[in-house]
């Protein structure tokens, strides 16, 4: 086992840099590669507290805050004052009584990237219920040449977006937690077609909830002729190798059984893929992603998933926040669905304020694909040109706050939900407000109403 002075030893000529912090967030130690990466200097950061740097806008977010506050793995976007653009996972340390007691820190530099902002497409939507919203575009990006895309205009998607398009330039492995239906298979699309590897391979994937046990290895593996008894006479190429020079998505992976996670840990130490009935293994070049929407490190305390596995896997967690955690996303949806399945369709029907007022207040347990699936149920069995609340089925149809009515009502809720994302994204309230285009007078008046509005 290494000692303090090897490990010591190996970050000071590492080419990532590292942090340690306590658990107030201060940082007790940095390596040489710190300069380099943030082109801050050792002199600026040492011994002082994440908050002093925010504060003195030498950094402009962090992970390690987050990391704190949850107890979770943490990654950002950040930018520092010099220019470099980083990318930043913190992992805290829990000592054996379950209190913090360390955060550390790698870190990388985007700063040669491609800015995130210049593959953002403004896609017009020419909707009377969103121009009611106020919302004249939205966000559009288009993934593999138009054949998927993702379509937000919230504070908390569009901070994801641009941290998956940073993680398209490293090769680590990703893990993407989320709820069903929220689009974590757009976000690993995402990453694979801003890599370096979607010009050498191509995006496997597989859904390991919807194969079934005793062909999962198979599938995953591939076979030698003859292997076994119903063994394709000519051998079978596993997932794993198609991937090779490209990204394999593992979604699901929550599912995999024991005995297989133990075979997937091998080759993501090894690189080396074995055949079933071969006994040669066959070098593999691949990037993992995957996904999953339980929680894998319950799971690991239950004993459930691998811990060695699940640390592997967990390199850069991302999270997908649920519809009803963007709730300004809803009305941009709608618009994009209603828009995409006219062209496909031939419909000529408008969608009222009113059908969003009874959205905003449903919980959405099917997230972004439930609702893809309402606007097309509606489309399709409205026999009316205007679809109105009246038309909505249960549950959605009962789904509206009691006194929540009149389309005031509802721009006023829209408003409290732009200036709560205003105030997470920006630092005072000051520059919420310039960024909001609101005196701050007018601003301080939401924030009062905003208080009494709990469900935000």
């Amino acid at each position: 086992m290494a000692s303090i002075n090897e490990l010591k030893t190996l970050w000071e000529h590492s080419n990532d840099a590292f942090l340690i912090l306590d658990s107030k967030a201060t940082i007790l130690y940095a390596n040489p590669a710190i300069e380099t990466v943030s082109g801050l200097g050792l002199k600026q950061i040492i011994n002082k507290n994440i908050r002093d740097l925010l504060r003195e806008k030498l950094i402009n977010n962090s992970a390690s805050l987050e990391a704190i506050k949850e107890k979770m793995t943490a990654t950002r976007q950040i930018d520092t004052s010099p220019g470099n653009h980083i990318v930043s996972t913190a992992s805290p340390v829990i000592n054996a009584k379950g209190h913090l007691h360390r955060v550390v820190c790698n870190i990388r530099n985007t700063t040669l990237l491609p800015r995130t902002q210049k593959v953002f497409n403004d896609y017009a939507v020419k909707m009377p219920v969103v121009e009611a919203l106020g919302v004249p575009s939205c966000k559009v990006i288009n993934i593999e040449n138009g054949d998927y895309q993702l379509v937000f205009k919230s504070s908390k998607m569009q901070s994801l977006v641009e941290l998956a398009i940073c993680l398209g330039q490293v090769d680590s492995t990703v893990l993407i937690y989320g709820e069903t239906g929220v689009g974590k298979e757009l976000i690993a699309r995402l990453i694979h077609e801003r890599s370096m590897r979607a010009g050498s391979g191509k995006l496997v994937k597989l859904n390991c909830a919807a194969i079934p046990e005793n062909l999962i290895e198979s599938e995953l593996f591939g076979h030698e002729p003859g292997a076994f008894t119903g063994a394709l006479r000519n051998g079978k190429v596993g997932f794993i190798e198609l991937a090779h020079g490209g990204t394999l998505f593992l979604d699901e992976i929550s599912e995999l059984s024991f005995g297989m996670q133990s075979k997937l840990l091998g080759v993501l130490q090894d690189r080396e893929v074995f055949r079933i009935g071969g006994r040669k293994g066959n070098h593999v070049d691949l990037r993992i992603v995957a996904a999953t929407n339980r929680d894998l490190e319950q799971m690991v305390k239950e004993g459930s998933f691998r811990k060695d596995l699940f640390y592997r896997l967990n390199v850069v967690p991302l999270q997908v926040p649920p519809l009803r955690e963007r709730k300004s996303d809803i009305p941009v949806l709608v618009a994009y669905f209603h828009n995409r399945l006219e062209n496909a369709y031939g419909f000529n029907k408008e969608i009222s304020p009113g059908v969003i007022n009874h959205l905003f207040w449903y919980p959405w347990p099917g997230n972004v694909r439930e609702l893809e699936s309402l606007v097309e149920r509606l489309l399709i069995t409205t026999s009316h040109k205007i679809i109105t609340p009246s038309c909505l089925p249960y549950p959605y149809a009962t789904a509206v706050r009691s006194g929540v009515r009149t389309l005031k009502d509802m721009v006023e809720q829209f408003e409290l939900e732009l200036v709560s994302e205003a105030l997470e994204q920006y630092k005072t309230n000051i520059e919420a407000a310039e960024k909001l285009g609101i005196s701050l007078s007018s601003l301080s008046r939401k924030l009062r109403k905003l208080e009494e509005t709990p469900d935000i």
